[in-house]
């Protein structure tokens, strides 16, 4: 960010949405005032791929459109997505604001952002320009944020704008790489396109290290890589339109891919896998000041930082518009371009499967904290199970034949934080976190991390039920930690320092007794966070349960209803039979709650806990859910698999 988030808070949104329309009509394009044309800008972006997919970051895919356009302009080497999820990166990409600071991070959630925060389209429609997509958005927000385009549908398109001298950002969504393009026979059609130089067997394919190298996992490498290249023939379409109506030499071109490969240790991790995204700009010749930071020309590689996050500012910097103040990308390509020192990166919960992590990455090294170090290897959602890679991934471990490299899919639980050297391990095998050489790096990033969160004030910190309820209140998730008075600022912030410092505690592995003081703090994340805390304290001793899992007992009777759930789940997870029906018996009346996000965690806990919680079995498999609570829907059909499982002849359909 430019400046401090609390000067946001002391402006208030409506001095920030008079700000960002004044800037938008006070920095129209060059046309506007007389000069030359301003640039068109097209963003075709693709789901699910990474950036060594493609022949011109050195993949096997057959790609010669993408190629192509790589010759003749900019390949970002180190261009990474916000989230490793597509809903939270295309929030990020809207705005230019990170998902932590806006709490669009957990999937499908529905944020409120803030007034004064405007989609990218909006800011160039008020600056005269023309904005389809096509189609998808998909950007994590309730549906009080409205992007601005002028068209957003499967037929939107440059050419519908009433006034062809106008210029035009389209935007163009390809989704034949998702990750469903797996599920059985659906990638069929689109490689039954492909010419025979783009087909790919699979005793070809090179498989990574963290893969076990079966046929299986060949045939699905394969599919991807044939995927791929059906994304080529389609990114062609759109450029050999451009190029029929005359437009080539007036539009700048972005490539880019929403976030890493559809497949197990890509999409939904915060490894380069998931992160590192394929980003190509062709700037036509006459956009002379569309230069890289100190002036450099928009032509060949670059390994220049870039987050997602940034192609909002950038297209406003190449359209002479102002950049508001409230965005926290920043431009990588015009005459406002800069170069990052470190990439940001973050994850939630993944459909309901819970999770908490960051990462920092810089020109060498990435950075990862697991703030939930209980989460296994195989924290994949129900939806993976599509993939047949992550079915070779647990018959591997299953039969003890999983790679060393694989090593990460089989671990039972994470280290606080690793860290890999992205340059000379691009793989992430080796993790450099507990070696005295590498201390130095270590700190300096984990620094870097712990500095971010509490500048932007991640919203992570706060359980989703919280977040969303305190939003409800505040008017977003981000004016929870933005009031708007300097006082209330200063309270809202030591408020967070607490917040932050027992959630970063966590993961260290403190004993029980460390947390004790927290159990009964007035502020309920900190006692949620206090509560993980012990619990994982008390499945680490020997034999599970004991003094620690004691300290839980009085949670269960806690006003907060997430801090309920968690010391049940925790009593659960630590074999404390003594209070085992008291925790069940909280389960059982929290997935009736009227508030949704609770459902969800209870649910969840119902399911995560398995045996333990299995005289709720019954009861939660007769919940039903509508399409509003995809996930709490999803987790009860789990449930009834479990029960059938159980007692198929009792068990309801």
């Amino acid at each position: 960010m430019r400046k401090h988030p609390a000067g946001w808070a002391e402006i208030g949104p409506r001095g920030i949405a008079r700000m960002l329309l004044v800037a938008a009509i006070g920095c129209l394009p060059a046309a506007a005032v007389g000069a030359e044309r301003p640039p068109n800008i097209l963003w075709i972006s693709a789901e699910d791929l990474s950036a060594d997919t493609l022949g011109c970051y050195g993949g096997q895919a057959h790609t010669p459109r993408l190629d192509a356009l790589a010759r003749g302009g900019l390949r970002y080497d180190a261009a990474f997505s916000a989230a490793p999820v597509c809903a939270p990166s295309r929030s990020a990409i809207i705005t230019g604001v990170m998902p932590t600071t806006l709490g669009s991070l957990p999937m499908r959630c529905r944020a409120t952002p803030p007034a004064f925060v405007a989609g990218l389209p909006r800011l160039l429609r008020a600056a005269g320009y023309y904005c389809t997509n096509n189609v998808k958005t998909d950007y994590n927000f309730d549906r009080s944020f409205d992007a601005g385009w002028n068209e957003s549908s499967g037929k939107a398109h440059w050419r519908k704008r009433p006034d062809r001298a106008q210029p035009f950002f389209a935007v163009f969504n390809f989704t034949v790489t998702h990750e469903s393009g797996l599920f059985g026979d659906k990638a069929a059609e689109p490689r039954s396109r492909l010419p025979a130089e783009a087909r790919r067997r699979a005793a070809d394919v090179r498989v990574p290290p963290y893969y076990p190298d079966t046929p299986v996992v060949r045939e699905a490498l394969a599919v991807r890589q044939e995927l791929a290249a059906a994304l080529d023939a389609d990114v062609g379409r759109v450029l050999d339109e451009l190029a029929a109506d005359g437009l080539a030499d007036d539009t700048i071109v972005f490539f880019w891919g929403d976030h890493g490969e559809g497949i197990p240790h890509g999409k939904r991790s915060l490894t380069e896998h998931g992160l590192r995204v394929p980003l190509l700009v062709h700037v036509p010749p006459r956009f002379t000041t569309a230069t890289l930071p100190g002036g450099g020309a928009a032509r060949g590689g670059t390994g220049n930082l870039v987050s997602l996050m940034d192609l909002g500012p950038t297209a406003l910097d190449l359209a002479a518009v102002a950049i508001p103040e409230w965005m926290e990308g920043r431009s990588f390509l015009g005459g406002h371009a800069a170069v990052r020192d470190v990439v940001m990166g973050a994850r939630d919960r993944m459909d309901a499967a819970p999770g908490f992590g960051r990462s920092v990455r810089d020109g060498r090294f990435r950075y990862v904290r697991h703030f939930l170090p209980w989460i296994g290897g195989d924290d994949l959602p129900a939806y993976a199970d599509g993939v047949p890679i992550t079915g070779e991934l647990r018959a591997a471990r299953q039969a003890g034949t999983l790679p060393a490299g694989a090593a990460w899919f089989s671990r039972s639980s994470r280290p606080a934080e690793e860290l890999h050297d992205a340059g000379a391990d691009p793989h992430e095998i080796r993790d450099l976190a507990p070696l005295p050489d590498s201390q130095a790096d270590l700190v300096r990033l984990r620094e870097s991390l712990r500095t971010w969160m509490r500048s932007t004030r991640d919203t992570g910190i706060l359980p989703e039920p919280i977040l969303r309820r305190e939003a409800a209140r505040a008017g977003s998730e981000w004016a929870i930690f933005h009031p708007a008075d300097a006082a209330a600022d200063a309270a809202a912030l030591a408020r967070y320092d607490a917040i932050l410092a027992t959630a970063w505690s966590v993961a260290d592995a403190h004993p029980a007794e460390f947390f004790a003081p927290r159990l009964v703090d007035r502020e309920p994340a900190v006692r949620y966070w206090a509560a993980c805390g012990t619990g994982w304290a008390a499945v680490r001793e020997a034999g599970g349960g004991g003094a620690a899992a004691e300290r839980l007992v009085p949670l269960l009777a806690d006003p907060e209803p997430v801090v309920r759930i968690a010391a049940a789940d925790w009593l659960l997870r630590s074999a404390a039979a003594s209070h085992s029906e008291a925790a069940i018996d909280v389960l059982a009346a929290e997935m009736r709650s009227a508030d949704p996000e609770v459902r969800m965690a209870a649910l969840v806990t119902i399911d995560g806990v398995g045996p333990a919680a299995q005289r709720l079995w019954r009861e939660a498999a007769a919940l039903e859910f509508d399409k509003t609570e995809e996930y709490s829907r999803r987790t009860v059909e789990r449930i009834r698999a479990k029960l059938r499982a159980d007692s198929p002849a009792e068990a309801p359909n």
